[in-house]
């Protein structure tokens, strides 16, 4: 049943990554012309002008565009190696979890074939499943000074382009992941023994939500120059131009906004913050936080900022551990 579930979703992830990121592409074109419509008089509207308003000459000659790019290249030489392997990761988790479910309770006999109603009940809750642990991971990578250094890597783009959602140190990404391959993995061999559902095809519903989630929350847009922002409903949704404050380097901005699609988590964790149209801010990282102006500086800084601090803290660490001097033993 392993192997058989982790050849299912490879193959899966396959057949419909094309189209996943087809629709992906397309979701992130209609918010810009969404956000160019809102933001621009019907008489001054061209074609011409949606295009400088997707491509603004500032952006296109900006060092950080150059950055990524170059980023991405060095990505792409250890994605085969990295981020394919944990995509599937989920499925792994998920049949593992079946499996010693199995060995603990018995088999179940699976109900063939599930109604449509069932399955689109559980791709819900794997979205929610799946946003409640992007949002956590990322949550975690800011409180947590050690994994601040590995996310810096992403924070020091100077200019929000699609490519800086690649802008991860591989570390990250590993943490990223696996946090959503235990959520949705558990959740999709747990429930799928509990409601006896076909293990296999059930955990192919973890690769659609993942897509799924990316596209509805116009995954490209976040990291982008345009501010698609959407009123009274970030209460409900996150959208681009909040993702853009999480981004912003203003002391007021920071640790806000950690979600990817549902605003729910941040205001229960109290981290939301609304987004003004007016509003005027600078992005990237604080001075002083490390050199990342090099594709090496993008990679090695989060290690020396790491050692740097882990150092600190031994030491510190050390020094409370020192016995305390004994009282002076007079002479004679």
């Amino acid at each position: 049943m392993f192997g058989e579930t982790l050849e299912a979703a490879a193959r899966h992830l396959l057949a419909i990554a094309p189209y996943a990121i087809l629709f992906s592409w397309a979701m992130t074109f209609f918010g810009a012309y969404l956000a160019y419509v809102t933001q621009t008089e019907r008489a001054d509207r061209s074609f011409r002008g949606y295009m400088r308003f997707c491509f603004p000459e500032r952006i296109l000659k900006h060092p950080s565009l150059r950055l990524d790019i170059y980023f991405n290249i060095s990505f792409r030489i250890l994605h085969p190696f990295i981020l394919a392997p944990l995509l599937v990761s989920s499925a792994a988790i998920a049949a593992g979890s079946y499996a010693l479910l199995t060995m603990l309770f018995g088999e179940v006999t699976t109900v063939s074939p599930p109604s449509l109603l069932t399955w689109a009940l559980i791709l819900v809750a794997l979205m929610i499943a799946q946003d409640f642990a992007t949002f956590y991971a990322h949550y975690i990578e800011h409180k947590f000074v050690l994994l601040w250094q590995f996310h810096k890597t992403h924070h020091s783009a100077e200019i929000l382009i699609p490519l800086t959602n690649r802008r991860f140190h591989p570390v990250q990404t590993i943490i990223d992941n696996g946090f959503n391959a235990i959520a949705v993995g558990g959740l999709i061999g747990v429930s799928a023994y509990a409601l006896a559902l076909p293990i296999v095809d059930y955990s192919l519903r973890g690769l659609e939500a993942y897509w799924l989630i990316n596209a509805l929350s116009f995954h490209h847009l976040r990291h982008s120059h345009i501010r698609l922002g959407y009123g009274w409903l970030e209460r409900y949704l996150l959208s681009p131009a909040q993702h853009q404050l999480h981004h912003s380097s203003e002391v007021h901005h920071w640790d806000k906004n950690f979600g990817l699609l549902l605003s729910c988590w941040d205001r229960w964790f109290k981290t939301i913050v609304y987004t003004n149209p007016t509003e005027q801010y600078r992005l990237g990282l604080p001075a002083g936080s490390g050199d990342f102006s090099t594709v090496t500086g993008l990679y090695i800084s989060p290690f020396r900022g790491f050692v740097k601090i882990l150092g600190e803290r031994m030491r510190r660490h050390a020094g409370r551990a020192e016995p305390a001097p004994g009282p002076a033993v007079p002479e004679g």
